[in-house]
Parts: structure tokens; C-alpha cells; sequence
């Protein structure tokens, strides 16, 4: 299954690439499903963080994401989940690409694939189809309040709140 997101940031490609590549272990700043994130301590692909990037995640728990490409000139990253997905999964991937639109605006696409695993995984892919575009429609616009003003998304702030209590 794919899932595919867009939209339009009003900043600069190079203040896109600053949060989503360089400051790429730093997702549980902006994204409201994840509440801690950590990477491997490796240095990763073309000058990235880490090679592999840990995360809490609500609903789902523990994962671990590796770097499959990480492209700063082009603004492109991907990875894939290699560990702590649901038993009905079978994998999980993601990228995203920023291009500039001018020198204030970015276009955001993100396109994630999904493969349910057994049975119940394909009893349950409408279901799943419907959480994931939902969840990435989310952090989407989630990454965008956070590039654009600084500051978290009230959704993340109160799964920040929440998870802390």
C-alpha cells in the first residue's frame, strides 16, 4: 500500500533540509506519535546523524528506522522500519524530498509504502491503509507548523503532555 503527503512550507528549502535532514534524529521535537527518539551513534550516509535512528512511538512502541538514502544536495532522505513493527506488518518505508518552490516556499513530498504481513494483515489493510494516512497526514502538518513557526504543533504538545503524565 502507498500513502502519499504533500504540501507547501512557507520557508526556505535550507530551513526544510535543517530540521528534516540535519536535525533528522530530532523528530520527537515535532512529531506527535514519536516521544523519544535516539540514533545509533554512528556516523550515517553522505554526512546524515546516525545510521539508524531509534523511536518511541505511540500505539506502536520501540522501532528502529535505518537510512536507506540520505541525499542533502537534493534534499532527499528514505528509511525503513527493520525493527518493532506489528506482527501484521511485513514492512514499512518512508521519503521524503523537499524542492524549492522560490526562495521562501518549499514543496513537501512524502511517500510512504506499506506491506501487511499474513491473514489478519490483509484483513485489517483498510484499516491500516486509513491509520497510516492519517498519522503521515499528521506529521506533515506537524513538520510544517514546526518549520514555519518555530514552535510544536498543539497536537504535539499534548501528546508531549500526555505521554509525560
Amino acid at each position: 500500500m502507498e500513502i502519499r503527503q504533500e504540501t507547501i512550507i512557507n520557508k526556505s528549502i535550507a530551513d526544510c533540509w535543517e530540521i528534516l535532514g540535519n536535525q533528522y534524529v530530532d523528530i520527537y521535537k515535532w512529531a506527535s506519535p514519536v516521544n523519544h527518539a535516539e540514533g545509533d551513534g554512528k556516523s550515517g550516509l553522505n554526512g546524515a546523524a546516525c545510521d539508524i535512528r531509534g523511536c518511541h512511538v505511540s500505539g506502536m512502541g520501540d522501532i528502529k528506522e535505518k537510512l536507506t538514502d540520505f541525499d542533502p544536495e537534493n534534499h532527499y532522505l528514505a528509511y525503513e522500519v527493520i525493527t518493532g513493527l506489528p506482527a501484521m506488518m511485513k514492512a514499512a518505508k518512508n521519503s521524503w524530498k523537499l524542492s524549492a518552490i522560490n526562495a521562501e516556499q518549499t514543496r513537501l513530498n512524502m511517500a510512504g509504502v506499506i506491506q501487511p504481513k499474513g491473514i489478519l494483515g490483509s484483513l485489517l489493510k483498510p484499516v491500516l491503509k486509513m491509520q497510516f494516512d492519517k498519522m503521515t497526514k499528521n506529521i506533515v502538518e506537524e513538520f510544517k507548523h514546526y518549520v514555519e513557526t518555530g514552535e510544536q504543533h498543539p497536537r504535539k504538545v499534548k501528546a508531549a503532555q500526555k505521554y509525560a503524565a
